[in-house]
């Protein structure tokens, strides 16, 4: 009978441990929706411009830029991204902002120098100085997910200092695209 119970038991831990090494973890990669980036394109990246002009209150108080844009990408070695954006606009005394946070699975094809977004969770935030019962913010709905799963065109590049820099094009025919510089956020 101890002999059965100990073969038994054997039998229980090599089934369990196969099953385990069998199974995917959380850090696993599905082929089929992620890839891990290509050299010198993993890591942080971040983009960001504003406005020349700027607008001032009646009382001298600075109100803000005209205008502000970013965008800023995480690419970890799992096949899995964050991004952010990000865009204000100011009009006199109100300020406006849009926030949208992503994270998702990202599949990088090399030859074709695509990257995929697949949004698996995301953040919606609208913020108006002039209308503050209008602020919000939410998750992402399955259809805000849906659209923003989506194919961008990338190209490595070094910036006018010299410093690596990524650029992505948003579309087939985007011929200017946007310049990221490596980020340290």
């Amino acid at each position: 009978m101890k002999k059965q119970l100990k073969s038994i038991s054997i039998l229980m831990l090599f089934a369990g441990a196969l099953l385990m090494a069998c199974s995917k973890s959380s850090e696993s990669i599905d082929p089929e929706a992620s890839s891990p980036p290509p050299a010198g394109v993993g890591g942080k990246w971040s983009y960001g411009t504003f406005s020349p002009s700027s607008f001032w209150g009646t009382d001298g108080s600075y109100n803000g830029s005209a205008y502000e844009q970013a965008m800023a990408f995480n690419f970890s070695s799992n096949g899995t991204y964050e991004m952010y954006v990000m865009n204000v606009t100011t009009y006199y005394s109100c300020r406006t902002g849009a926030y949208t946070y992503w994270k998702g699975q990202v599949k990088f094809d090399e030859t074709n120098h695509t990257l995929t977004l697949t949004p698996l969770q995301g953040t919606q935030r609208g913020e108006y100085s002039c209308a503050t019962g209008k602020n919000f913010k939410r998750d992402a709905t399955a259809s805000e997910k849906q659209d923003a799963h989506k194919t961008y065109y990338y190209a490595k590049e070094t910036d006018s200092k010299g410093q690596p820099a990524l650029r992505i094009y948003f579309s087939e025919t985007d011929n200017q695209g946007a310049q990221l510089s490596k980020g340290n956020w």
